[in-house]
């Protein structure tokens, strides 16, 4: 059976009606009939909501998924971060999948400082003073769905996000961790 990561933009896609929802929602339901196996990254309860804030607890975050029709599907764990995760449902990390994260944060950010400390300095900001910049924090939560893909040892990561579809970028990536990454249209088309 193979296994599928759904990233942040699927789960968008069937909560904004996107073209791309159908698709998403196919992936849900194989899973659902045992013909894949689906797990959402729950990086996705870190992400900048609708609203423009974040979510208070993971519990709100499960309550939104659950009213998707995507509660069945398995919540695959960050990376414990401070301030962008949330402390009930994320991992503790060694250094080699930190070392796995920086290669990760290298092919698709490579403008992009790795620690917030370095963007703050490389941009005169106070990092003391202010809460994580939105270009940056962004960029970790892209990071973390694909670490999360790559941690749980899982075969096919579907995005929309056309960062990860760069030529360059999804070929370094493929290099490096094997796999595949689809979009949800490409994703469903490899089902049985």
């Amino acid at each position: 059976m193979t296994s599928f990561t759904l990233d942040t933009n699927c789960l968008l896609a069937v909560d904004e009606l996107r073209p791309e929802a159908e698709d998403v929602r196919g992936l849900v339901t194989a899973h659902a009939e045992g013909m894949a196996s689906v797990g959402l990254v729950a990086i996705s309860a870190s992400e900048r909501q609708k609203s423009g804030q974040g979510l208070e607890s993971f519990d709100e975050f499960k309550s939104r998924v659950a009213n998707l029709g995507f509660g069945h599907l398995e919540l695959l764990k960050p990376m414990m971060y401070w301030d962008v995760t949330f402390w009930d449902y994320c991992l503790w990390v060694d250094e080699a999948m930190q070392d796995v994260e920086q290669k990760i944060h290298q092919i698709l950010f490579p403008n992009i400082e790795f620690l917030w400390s370095d963007y703050c300095a490389a941009r005169g900001l106070d990092r003391n003073n202010m809460a994580f910049d939105k270009k940056w924090r962004n960029a970790k939560c892209d990071v973390q769905a694909y670490w999360i893909h790559v941690h749980f040892k899982r075969e096919v990561f579907v995005t929309s996000d056309r960062n990860f579809h760069a030529a360059t970028k999804k070929a370094a990536l493929l290099a490096l961790f094997g796999g595949s990454i689809e979009t949800p249209h490409s994703a469903t088309a490899m089902l049985p």
